[in-house]
């Protein structure tokens, strides 16, 4: 973990990156209500040791501004692009909930608390689906917790697992138009793993079902993007065991996603997404590569064209 100390994540068999992400929403929760993009107040529960300490001493401003800077230092770009990612994917959310959305999916869920933390989500069906270690941590985290009614954790083991089947054990209908968020997770695959989910995406919900996915410039797998500590960045994933091995150039993914059946909506670069929340964002540097899309799975008939 960037704010490292006390039992390693991959020793607990758990996701290092996860919980880097949970230090960001735990940094941005405990911000004055007038300046934070959102509250995670399940966050800092995730972190081990003096990292929950830490985030907690962040709510002294002087405390949180000397974190932010080392980690910004650590990995620039991370934890900005990642604060104001969780924001745009929360209005996503908002938005396909307004639209009539019926049910949500979350793949590789890990430390998400979605499902606790925004009271929209309350009305629908809720599965979140994972490695049954990530899901086991997550179960004891929150126990104490009254957990939602709607949500239920689906254990997958995608090398042995259909994840239809799982799904369906769990009372995934598909008939009900579902929002897929598909967060941090597309960077760490294949492109046969990756194709796979996008053809599930499209073939077990109806036309109008929205996907929520993020992705990395395929020129930084190449190590060849121009962001500021991206060399820094992609070897500190290798030691973690935790490699980026696939990405999109963003000139090519509607194109690829057309013939999976799927129609591009919008595709967010991290500066630009930065821009929409943070009032400083010109000042902000890293983490360009990192781009977050909303896509819609099409109609019988605009795949048939599609096809042609």
């Amino acid at each position: 973990m960037i704010l490292c100390g006390g039992v390693r994540s991959e020793d607990r068999g758990l996701s290092r990156t996860a919980e880097n992400m949970a230090v960001i929403r735990a940094l941005e929760t405990v911000k004055p209500q007038r300046e934070r993009l959102f509250s995670d107040p399940f966050a800092k529960r995730f972190l081990p040791g003096w990292q929950s300490v830490l985030a907690s001493l962040a709510r002294i401003p002087a405390v949180r501004r000397l974190l932010e800077r080392y980690f910004d230092r650590q990995a620039p770009g991370a934890r900005t692009s990642g604060a104001a990612r969780t924001r745009l994917i929360d209005d996503w959310i908002r938005q396909a909930l307004a639209d009539g959305i019926g049910q949500v999916v979350i793949l590789g869920a890990g430390f998400d608390c979605r499902a606790l933390r925004m009271k929209e989500l309350a009305s629908v069906p809720i599965f979140e689906v994972d490695r049954a270690r990530m899901i086991d941590f997550k179960d004891a985290v929150l126990k104490n917790d009254a957990q939602p009614r709607n949500l239920k954790r689906v254990p997958v083991d995608f090398l042995k697992d259909r994840l239809g089947d799982r799904l369906g054990s769990a009372g995934f209908s598909t008939n009900a138009k579902t929002l897929f968020v598909w967060e941090g997770v597309t960077n760490y695959l294949d492109a046969a793993s990756v194709s796979a989910v996008f053809d599930f995406f499209a073939g077990s919900a109806p036309s109008g079902s929205k996907v929520v996915f993020t992705y990395v410039h395929s020129d930084a797998i190449n190590g060849l993007f121009p962001a500021a500590g991206l060399e820094r960045l992609t070897k500190r994933l290798r030691d973690y065991g935790e490699p980026w091995t696939f990405g999109f150039h963003p000139n090519e993914l509607a194109g690829y996603l057309t013939k999976k059946g799927i129609r591009l909506l919008a595709d967010i670069s991290a500066a630009e997404y930065r821009r929409m929340y943070m009032p400083n964002a010109e000042m902000l540097i890293g983490y360009e590569f990192y781009r977050a899309v909303l896509a819609e799975v099409m109609t019988t008939e605009a795949n048939s064209d599609a096809a042609r």
